[in-house]
């Protein structure tokens, strides 16, 4: 059986977000796939995998918000920013109180500049920060814009803290979590990471890794796959007859007057919609050429959509009818 579509795997601590990929190849003989966003080895949580079609996906698919469940420590920083890392700097943490904490926290909202860490996948010259600082080289690095949406303390036992973080996309929660205990004074690193949600997938979504080491074949991951056209749940719709899906799969342009004025009347010029048919689920994204609420005026023969990606049927035996 040859799957399609997205798996949401909870990623478990100590192993990287590359060996979820290559095990999931490895295991049910998937052809393509990759990761949508990284996750730590230490992180753990939802990491959202492109199966074979379903890599046609990837820059069609919203990242953000990103929402973690997280822990520092206050009073220690490490070379990671992260419990991997030796600690470099302690402070005394003894005279923090609980409002110091949550007006730090506070401050962090909004949109924000944030330097990336040394140990990260981001590459200066070319070069990823990580395998320089295994080297012992820091280098100079860019702050970037991040926003954080969401901030609030959950617990304190003193000296960690949890909290919840809602943010961007590039968003590093351990830089957060370093740059949190330096606005407190005594710094801190980040204990304990899990990402509870990847745009519009969340944990819930997830196939726990216990079961996905069990799992005898593909077949058993049809409770948890997420077939092409439920992956752009929401997304507008246009379903289309035989002729339409065959000239899609020509390369040929969509006219105006192969659709229903009715139909077009919600698209704006510009915006990317799916087209599907009862037969082959989904089959191409599109992008408009026109608005649908000039269309009464539009010249039948003008184009009305182009496809920018078409996706391969698969046997009817083989889709799932998990949206």
């Amino acid at each position: 059986m040859r799957v399609s579509g997205l798996l949401i795997v909870d990623k478990p601590e100590g192993i990287t977000s590359l060996d979820v990929v290559r095990e999931v190849k490895r295991q049910f003989r998937i052809k393509k796939a990759g990761h949508i966003g990284t996750l730590d080895p230490f992180a753990t949580g939802v990491l959202p995998l492109a199966l074979n079609e379903g890599t046609k996906l990837v820059p069609f698919l919203k990242e953000e918000p990103k929402d973690y469940e997280a822990t520092l420590k206050l009073g220690e920083e490490t070379t990671t920013d992260d419990p991997e890392g030796a600690v470099v700097s302690e402070k005394d943490w003894g005279g923090v109180t609980p409002e110091q904490i949550d007006s730090a926290f506070q401050s962090f909202l909004g949109k924000i500049r944030q330097r990336p860490p040394m140990f990260s996948a981001k590459k200066v010259n070319g070069q990823p920060l990580y395998r320089m600082a295994r080297k012992g080289i820091e280098v100079e690095r860019e702050e970037k814009e991040i926003e954080i949406f969401d901030l609030r303390v959950q617990t304190m036992h003193l000296p960690q803290v949890a909290f919840r973080v809602s943010c961007s996309k590039g968003t590093y929660v351990r830089a957060l979590a370093k740059d949190i205990g330096r606005k407190i004074g005594c710094g801190a690193h980040l204990l304990q990471l899990k990402r509870v949600r990847s745009g519009s997938f969340s944990l819930s979504q997830t196939i726990p890794w216990t079961e996905l080491e069990k799992a005898s074949g593909t077949e058993t991951l049809a409770p948890w796959l997420i077939s092409l056209k439920g992956a752009l749940s929401g997304w507008p719709e246009v379903v289309g007859d035989d002729r339409l899906v065959k000239k899609v799969r020509f390369g040929q342009e969509m006219l105006v007057r192969d659709f229903l004025s009715g139909d077009l009347l919600a698209i704006e010029k510009g915006q990317w919609l799916k087209t599907t048919s009862p037969e082959e689920e989904l089959v191409a994204i599109l992008r408009s050429e026109i608005k649908g609420s000039e269309v009464h005026r539009t010249d039948p023969g003008k184009v009305a959509f182009r496809a920018v990606r078409v996706f391969q049927p698969c046997p009817k035996e083989e889709r799932s009818n998990h949206l």
